[in-house]
C-alpha cells in the first residue's frame, strides 16, 4: 500500500527478483489488455481511465488480479500485490477472496509512507522505456538516463505523468484517500510500516527488514 511515487513498483521488482516471488501490478495487467486481441471494448474503456488518471471498474480490478493471483499460488509462489486496492471496498472484496482462498493468515500489507508533495514530484520526472514498458523511477542519477537498462530502448516520460494529471491522482489516490484503507488493514493487525522518503536502496533495506526477509 501507498499512494503513488511512494515506490511500491520498484521494491515489489526487486523482491520478485531477489527472491523469486512474483509481481502482480493491477496497472501491468491493465495496460496488458491494450495488446490482447480477446480485449472487449469495456475493458479496453477502463484502459483509457486509467490513462487519464481515472480509476477503474472494480469488477475489471477483480477479474484480473484474483486470476493472476490464483493462478501463482497454486503454483506454490509468493505473490506481490501493487496498487491493487484503491477503496474500502476493494478492501473487502479482496478480503473475501483471501478468506475463500484460505489466504487470509498470510497477507501482510507494506505500508509505504510518502508525502502528497514528494509523491508529485517523482511522477512528473519519472520515465518509460518506449520498447518493452519499463518504468525508471525518479532518482537524481536516473533523471539524465535516456535509455533503458534493460532493453536498450529509448525512454520518455508518459503522457498521464503531466502536472494536471498527477494532480488529479494524488487528490484521489493520496494520502487522504489511502488513510481510511490503511485503517481498514490496520484493525486487522496486519500492517507493517517502511519509510519511503529514502533513496531507492535505503527503502529496499528497510522493506527486507520489516518484513524479515535477512
Amino acid at each position: 500500500m501507498g499512494i503513488p511515487g511512494s515506490g511500491k513498483g520498484t521494491q515489489a521488482k526487486i523482491l520478485a527478483k531477489d527472491y523469486g516471488f512474483v509481481h502482480i501490478s493491477t496497472g501491468d495487467l491493465l495496460r496488458a489488455l491494450e495488446t490482447d486481441p480477446n480485449a472487449s471494448v469495456e475493458e479496453l474503456n477502463s484502459l483509457k481511465k486509467m490513462k487519464e488518471g481515472k480509476l477503474v471498474a472494480d469488477d475489471l480490478v477483480y477479474k484480473l488480479a484474483f486470476h493472476a493471483i490464483k493462478e501463482n499460488i497454486n503454483n506454490g509462489k509468493v505473490v506481490i500485490l501493487d496498487g491493487a486496492i484503491r477503496s474500502i471496498g476493494q478492501a473487502e472484496e479482496y478480503q473475501r477472496f483471501f478468506l475463500n482462498e484460505n489466504l487470509a493468515d498470510k497477507i501482510v500489507v507494506l505500508d509505504m509512507k510518502l508525502s502528497d508533495e514528494t509523491a508529485y514530484k517523482r511522477l512528473t520526472k519519472r520515465k518509460v522505456c518506449k520498447d518493452c514498458g519499463y518504468i525508471i523511477p525518479y532518482s537524481p542519477d536516473n533523471e539524465k538516463k535516456l535509455v533503458c537498462e534493460k532493453c536498450g530502448g529509448e525512454l520518455y516520460i508518459r503522457s498521464d505523468d503531466n502536472p494536471a494529471t498527477i494532480q488529479e491522482r494524488i487528490m484521489k489516490q493520496g494520502n487522504n484517500a489511502i488513510a481510511p484503507i490503511l485503517d481498514y488493514y490496520s484493525g486487522l493487525g496486519i500492517v507493517k510500516t517502511v519509510n519511503a522518503e529514502k533513496d531507492i536502496q535505503d527503502v529496499d533495506l528497510e522493506v527486507r527488514k520489516v518484513l524479515e526477509l535477512e
